[in-house]
């Protein structure tokens, strides 16, 4: 149920080698073939099958009476996807359509200057896939091309960071079992779900049935998209219990708050929990800048106080900040990087500063693009630019989404350690209640959940003045936070921006962009 097959190569900046793509295009017909290698997404096993990728599809236990079943057959091969109507694909006026429609649709992901593999592959198919050796011989000459540019050697390097981070939780003997979840709003009703859609046993609690069967719902629409099969849905919904009396931290092995941003207000919270917790439970918290040492105040055991800060959207964002203060113990710390690896989320160890890691260099940034509207910058202008250098949003567009209210506490919340000054504007919008996406207003109008952004646009050179300022304040606080030992080096920060902050992936973070500029090394924007 858990298998998956795919081509993640372009990932890394490159396309299947040694043959791959020509054999893929052959086994699985162009269609299939191309949309897995462009995207790099994975297909499930029973998909798999039924594509072409694999003759069949059986449990572990049978693997073995399978192989010797198909062997003993000795049949004729199963005729493989790549021909019958496929082969009008292959046909040159065709390949030319079709080209041009996976050029078109590929460029709405990404930027063929940013990520030139796709396009490469694209090219590669156009001009020779009606020629099998030829097509052979290209993909040596493409490939070989594409390993020496630095966007390849960048995204090259992130994979070896992935693996950095997922090595935190290997190899610790602290099974995680069963998770209580407080607080079912957006974020922890999330991550109830998310450890639920992993296997594991979650109790979420609430003041109210009313906010939980919310939660509940939202769950159920990841399950039925992630799993699909009903089965899978059912039981991943019978691990996710809805626990208003908090019936459930009696039986944790973590007990993970996702409440309120209030510090006395969690203190209080706590004051309750910790009596109720197992002798050898770990009291999690989601803050997302409060110090451990001050949310620790008033407990009888602060070594078990872990922060676990995942990132919204918890389905999609990668990274989880874990934070250590003064008290927390090495089992602590260790239980919280066992129970991100099990969910498939990467660990990311930072201090307990003010705003640990990515919300202390993300909100200068924001910040300074809000300083550039009220200098009378376009916003839409800003937004180009970021996304220009490779951002994958916009800072308007991001603070818009995030909610301007949430922004404006951030920033003050901060505002002594970064030394940025919020402006009267955004202090006066918050109060009227333009709050971005969630009231239709923000910097952008919305409707129907998008932005109506005016397609004025200023000149290339006014562009990159505002990239330049934009990213330069980003750098600033990286280097600060290096400096401060926020993380323990340069890797971890860059990995932190890039799976947390989403700092263009093909420059291959934050500091590695800054010593690619020193080195004179350039990528085309």
């Amino acid at each position: 149920e858990k298998a998956s097959l795919g081509f993640p190569e372009v990932m890394l900046g490159i396309f299947p080698g040694f043959g791959g793509s020509v054999r893929s295009i052959a086994l699985l017909g162009v269609r299939h073939a191309m949309t897995m290698m462009l995207s790099g997404r994975p297909v499930a096993a029973k998909r798999a099958k039924t594509m072409g990728l694999v003759d069949d599809v059986v449990p572990e236990r049978q693997l073995r009476r399978a192989a010797l079943h198909i062997i003993k057959q000795a049949g004729k091969p199963r005729q493989a996807q790549g021909y019958g109507k496929e082969v009008l694909l292959h046909y040159r006026p065709v390949r030319k359509a079709v080209a041009w429609w996976l050029r078109r649709q590929t460029r709405k992901r990404v930027n063929p200057k940013h990520y030139p593999a796709p396009f490469a592959l694209i090219d590669m198919w156009e001009k020779y896939g009606g020629h099998r050796q030829r097509m052979f011989r290209a993909e040596v000459d493409t490939v070989s091309r594409l390993l020496l540019l630095p966007q390849t050697q960048n995204l090259v390097r992130l994979f070896f960071l992935q693996n950095r981070l997922k090595a935190f939780g290997k190899g610790i003997d602290t099974p995680v079992e069963h998770v209580h979840v407080v607080g079912a709003g957006v974020m922890g009703g999330d991550i109830a779900a998310w450890c639920a859609l992993q296997g594991i046993r979650v109790t979420l609690q609430d003041q109210h049935m009313d906010i939980i069967a919310v939660a509940i719902k939202r769950a159920t629409y990841l399950f039925q998209k992630k799993l699909r099969e009903p089965r899978l849905v059912r039981a991943a919904l019978d691990r996710l219990i809805p626990d208003v009396q908090g019936h459930g931290v009696v039986q944790a092995d973590i007990v993970l708050e996702a409440i309120v941003e209030d510090a006395r207000i969690k203190q209080s919270l706590y004051q309750h929990l910790e009596p109720r917790m197992k002798p050898n439970a770990v009291l999690a918290t989601n803050t997302s800048g409060i110090p451990m040492d001050t949310l620790s105040k008033g407990l009888k055991h602060p070594e078990r106080l872990v922060g676990i800060h995942f990132f919204n959207p918890v389905a999609k964002m990668k990274l989880v900040e874990v934070i250590a203060g003064s008290s927390t113990s090495e089992d602590a710390r260790k239980t919280a990087f066992a129970l991100l690896t099990r969910i498939r989320k990467l660990p990311l160890p930072v201090k307990s500063t003010p705003g640990f890691l990515v919300n202390r260099v993300l909100m200068p940034y924001l910040m300074e693009a809000v300083h550039m509207v009220e200098e009378g910058t376009p916003a839409q202008d800003i937004d180009r630019a970021a996304l220009d250098f490779g951002m994958p949003m916009g800072p308007i567009a991001l603070a818009d989404k995030v909610g301007l209210d949430i922004c404006l506490a951030v920033a003050r919340d901060l505002s002594e350690v970064t030394g940025d000054t919020v402006p009267d504007f955004l202090h006066s919008w918050v109060s009227e209640g333009r709050l971005g996406i969630k009231s239709g207003y923000g910097f952008y109008r919305y409707a129907h959940g998008r932005a109506i952004v005016p397609k004025v646009r200023s000149d290339a050179q006014t562009l990159v003045r505002l990239r330049a300022r934009l990213i330069e304040r980003l750098v600033q606080e990286a280097k600060r936070c290096l400096k401060e030992g926020v993380v323990a080096d340069a890797e971890l920060l860059d990995a932190g921006m890039v799976f947390g902050a989403g700092f263009a992936p093909f420059r291959g973070g934050v500091m590695k962009y800054v010593e690619d500029k020193e080195a004179g090394i350039e990528i085309a924007i």
